[in-house]
């Protein structure tokens, strides 16, 4: 058998540098949710953008194509053919060019404020520079690849188009700069999501952290009493604590488990009891075989089981059954504990400040919100009763912690052999 002090030193500070380690790790940031629009990547990043004004183009100058040459064929005098009015082909084109300056330019020199006077300005410029490169750029495209375009001159193509690219340009800025607030809007509330997130997995990781040390500080008070009446029991004990607070570390980001883990680490807790209690404490373990994959919270029936032993075999000579019984109904998990003592409204010399049902009731809430109950009421056949609802999934759904190491499983595997021997010498 390994030391136990060594094995319980180790475990000991593991469960600190862990627990630290968490709740800094899980402290929800406070930074302001503003989002700078510069760090939201670019439109032009996006194979869909480039799709759309891909379609645009082709829409726009086919149907301008044909829609002019047909309006042309009403004015016999407007002698416009079909060739000619190709131009509105190289139109489009030459719009989807200005389309991806404006992105640009929107994108690098956003305005979010009417006091931002100077990116107000250097857009009227760049706007003033797309129109006149606009006409520049159309006009000998058309002359070089349009069949019939007369050369008349640059000024003359200016004249003619200046006011609809003016407009059009600012239109297209205009719609980049709504799109950029809406994209800025979703960005703030994705934000403020993983905040409140980060917030509640922060606060999970808290409650869970403090079942921690309340269960050492109870396990070491159990280990304190068996020191000078069973050495060889309290070093026991102490080896079966280092395991599972070592277990405790290897779980420390886990909110959920299999119900047959937790069952597992409920059964090395009941072990150091047994250790303790002896053959008074019967322990009776009702468990449907179709519930043992549940997601259930880590940690959740320890200190439930503790409760019962604290206030029905400690504090009463009488008593030392506990009852652990798991059953499905329906798209519920319904767990319950059971004592045989005097009930928990009866005076009991144990009772204290009820830290594990507090940080029971807490966790529940915050993982199933109202979607789970917790009852606490007198048993039927005397005692107390405690029943908790929560929504049945498989822990292959939720996700899990992960195969139990080799050595816990030792553990496990021991305990319940252990059980057995009981049962049969009872």
């Amino acid at each position: 058998m390994r030391d136990a002090k060594t094995a319980l030193t180790g475990a000991t500070v593991s469960v600190g540098t862990a627990s630290s380690s968490v709740a800094t790790n899980a402290e929800p940031t406070s930074q302001a949710t503003n989002v700078d629009p510069a760090a939201l990547p670019s439109l032009l990043h996006y194979g869909t953008t480039w799709r759309l004004l891909g379609w645009w183009t082709v829409a726009y100058g086919a149907s301008s194509w044909i829609i002019e040459y047909l309006f042309a064929r009403l004015d016999p005098s407007a002698r416009i053919s079909l060739l000619f009015a190709f131009n509105r082909v190289v139109y489009a084109v030459v719009w989807s060019g200005a389309i991806v300056v404006a992105i640009i330019a929107t994108e690098r020199l956003p305005v979010t404020s009417t006091r931002q006077i100077g990116r107000i300005l250097i857009h009227v410029v760049v706007c003033l520079f797309v129109t006149a490169l606009w006409g520049v750029v159309a006009y000998y495209a058309c002359l070089a690849i349009v069949p019939g375009w007369q050369a008349l001159g640059v000024a003359r193509m200016l004249a003619s188009t200046s006011k609809n690219v003016l407009f059009g340009y600012g239109l297209v800025v205009v719609l980049v700069h709504i799109t950029l607030r809406v994209r800025l809007h979703r960005s703030q509330e994705v934000m403020l999501l993983r905040q409140a997130h980060l917030a509640a997995q922060a606060q999970l990781q808290v409650l869970k952290l403090e079942m921690q040390p309340h269960f050492l500080f109870n396990a070491l008070h159990s280990i304190s009493a068996l020191i000078e009446s069973d050495p060889a029991a309290a070093n026991d004990t102490l080896v079966l604590v280092s395991d599972m607070l070592r277990h405790a570390v290897e779980t420390a980001r886990v909110q959920e488990v299999s119900l047959r883990e937790e069952l597992a680490t409920l059964r090395l807790y009941t072990q150091i009891q047994q250790v303790r209690f002896g053959e008074r404490l019967r322990l009776f373990w009702d468990v449907d075989e179709d519930v043992l994959e549940a997601a259930v919270p880590h940690m959740l029936l320890q200190p439930l089981v503790e409760n019962a032993i604290k206030h029905g075999v400690e504090a009463h000579s009488n008593a030392g059954k506990v009852q652990i019984t798991a059953r499905r109904d329906g798209d519920t998990l319904r767990l319950s504990i059971q004592d045989d003592g005097p009930g928990y409204r009866a005076p009991s010399p144990r009772r204290g400040a009820g830290i594990g049902i507090a940080n029971v009731k807490s966790r529940l809430f915050q993982l199933y919100n109202h979607e789970q109950s917790f009852a606490v009421a007198e048993a039927s056949g005397g005692g107390t009763i405690v029943t908790i609802s929560i929504p049945f999934m498989r822990i292959d759904d939720r996700g899990s912690a992960g195969p139990m190491d080799p050595e816990l499983t030792a553990v496990v595997a021991h305990a319940r052999s252990v059980d057995r021997q009981r049962a049969s010498m009872s």
